[in-house]
């Protein structure tokens, strides 16, 4: 229900670059604040009220009481404002949620299939500590890989990182998850996840084990 989500303005706490053109942004959470691996929250600007976005939390829920942070690319003028904001300077960025059917709780075995910034999510489940995680993630460059710099950290945690420049296939999935009867979550292009979600299939996995979520109008949710 939309008055389960009321509005707030999050205080920026912190910004850095995770590659050439996206930036992780932590914000403090608001009281009460609290998400599952793969919600996102809903943005807007005080000033520009029409005009809103929606981004994947990918920060470890277990902090969420404290902060929450976002990976924004910049692909046009919203994205743009928000890696212009400055800690603690007053941004007019309001938020609601988190929203989502889109999630996984830590039980069973999840595969994760993404690439560029669908990794965003991902990250928050592989940052869960708990469950079995298999992360097949590509990007187009070394230097685009995100969260690069925190794979051994996620292997040493029991996450099964398998990252790479160029794309996977299907059964290239299949076969570093090693069970057909895993979740597998698929984030990332339109295109991409229609692939993996036929290769899978045409693979043995069956559709109800595999997972993905529309992205679009969020007009409602503010």
């Amino acid at each position: 229900m939309i008055s389960a989500h009321p509005l707030f303005a999050p205080r920026l706490l912190s910004t850095r670059a995770l590659a050439p053109g996206v930036r992780l942004l932590r914000f403090a959470s608001w009281p009460g604040f609290a998400f599952t691996p793969g919600q996102f929250v809903v943005l807007l600007f005080s000033d520009e009220p029409k005009i809103r976005r929606a981004y994947s939390l990918c920060s470890a829920p277990a902090e969420a009481g404290a902060y929450f942070e976002i990976a924004v690319a910049s692909a046009g003028d919203f994205s743009e404002r928000l890696i212009a904001l400055r800690p603690g300077a007053e941004g007019h960025l309001v938020a609601r949620g988190p929203f989502g059917k889109w999630t996984w709780d830590g039980s069973g075995h999840a595969v994760l299939a993404s690439s560029g910034t669908g990794i965003a999510p991902f990250r928050a489940m592989a940052l869960l500590d708990q469950g079995k995680v298999t992360l097949c993630y590509s990007a187009t460059a070394q230097s685009e890989l995100l969260f690069h710099d925190e794979y051994e950290t996620w292997r040493k945690s029991g996450v099964d990182v398998n990252a790479r420049v160029g794309a996977w296939r299907p059964g290239e999935i299949l076969a570093a998850a090693d069970d057909a009867t895993a979740a597998y979550y698929l984030c990332g292009s339109n295109k991409m996840v229609q692939e993996f979600r036929e290769g899978l299939q045409a693979a043995g996995v069956a559709a109800e084990n595999i997972r993905s979520e529309a992205w679009g109008d969020y007009a409602g949710l503010i």
